[in-house]
């Protein structure tokens, strides 16, 4: 969209990237070594989710593997494919956040119409059937079905225009990241660094990018230093701005 002076305006929301990493950037906290102070790694976490907090999203998202450990079950479609577009369902709105899942498979099996208190919102693609679309419905869940959930910042200009969304704080995993700082969405990096170390060269890591050798997803961005904090058993919170370069 361009304004009246033909300057291009982003009608996406704020896209904070909010990230909980080892020192070497790995994201399974299971192989993570232990705090040198002896503290349960379980309160670290709850600094990060207290970070978190403070930076004011109105939305958070998780990709779609990270939601499977909180609803493992798969849907089983029996009816189908809706075929288009344009369909928005307006579900239960009782918490102050939305939590927001991309489902290009449409086949998350929603047990809850909410995750960690928060009321969801499923992006779905044409491929969704009607069968899926009612038990959304009837839970609760608020949808919307998008020619191309890959088109990201498509799907997010439809969300902000539809759900008032102007915030998300995005927490991964890597897949996720890597695709928003591919298609140029993320506006901050939240990095929250664990005192510990995993130190396998194949584990996750803060942005997985899926393409080839001869990609570079983040050609044309810069990060800018905003902020470093030092917070308890020994945790480093950094935040980066990310900045457009010219072309």
């Amino acid at each position: 969209m361009r304004n009246s002076e033909n300057k291009i305006i982003d009608m996406t929301p704020k896209v904070i990237c909010h990230i909980m990493s080892s020192v070497d950037g790995r994201l399974l906290p299971g192989r993570w070594t232990a705090p040198f102070d002896g503290t349960n790694p379980s309160e670290l976490f709850k600094e990060y989710a207290a970070i978190g907090k403070s930076l004011g999203a109105d939305a958070w998202m998780f990709g779609k593997a990270t939601t499977r450990e909180a609803f493992p079950y798969k849907f089983m479609p029996k009816g189908e494919p809706v075929g288009e577009s344009g369909k928005v369902f307006m579900g239960n709105r009782t918490s102050s956040r939305l939590f927001i899942i991309i489902d290009p498979d449409a086949d998350i099996f929603f047990t809850a119409d909410q995750l960690r208190g928060d009321n969801i919102l499923v992006i779905l693609g044409i491929n969704a059937t009607t069968d899926y679309l009612s038990a959304l419905e009837e839970k609760g869940i608020s949808y919307l079905v998008v020619d191309d959930t890959g088109n990201l910042r498509n799907v997010f200009t439809l969300v902000k225009h539809y759900f008032k969304v102007e915030a998300i704080s995005l927490q991964g995993g890597g897949i996720i990241d890597g695709a928003m700082l591919a298609q140029g969405l993320i506006n901050e990096l939240s990095l929250v660094i664990y005192p510990g170390i995993d130190g396998l060269s194949t584990a996750p890591s803060i942005f997985e990018y899926l393409g080839n050798s001869e990609e570079h997803p983040a050609d044309g961005q810069a990060l800018e230093l905003i902020s470093i904090e030092q917070k308890p058993h020994g945790i480093v919170w950094l935040r980066y701005k990310f900045h457009n370069l010219p072309e």
